[in-house]
């Protein structure tokens, strides 16, 4: 599995929706991309963590931080891709998809 498929599986296991992945190559010295996702609570973000740490750890992937755990909006960095999960009422607040607009970006059927 890559990366992508392992942050992608880890949210579909907490049936987070909206998912958008952001192609940043040449865009960000950072990282290649970004992952967006909604879920309901706080507490369904929390549950990505946990599966993102184990299915990362099953994996050989390293997790370089964990940003926001028990809040509204976590990042998880992956190194190579970003992980940013909100709750519904966090994402719309900072609506990144508007900063993003121009970046090409793919939506991960639900």
């Amino acid at each position: 599995m890559t990366l992508e498929e392992v942050l992608i599986e880890a949210l579909g296991k907490v049936k987070a929706t909206d998912i958008l992945v952001y192609n940043m190559e040449g865009r960000s010295p950072f990282y290649s991309k970004m992952i967006l996702a909604s879920v309901n609570s706080d507490r369904q973000a929390t549950a990505v963590i946990s599966y993102v740490k184990d299915l990362c750890a099953q994996n050989n992937f390293e997790i370089r931080a964990i940003e926001g755990q028990n809040t509204n909006w976590v990042l998880v960095d992956c190194y190579d891709i970003v992980l940013s999960v909100f709750t519904r009422d966090e994402r719309e607040h900072f609506q990144l998809e508007k900063l993003y607009m121009e970046i090409p970006c793919k939506k991960v059927e639900e």
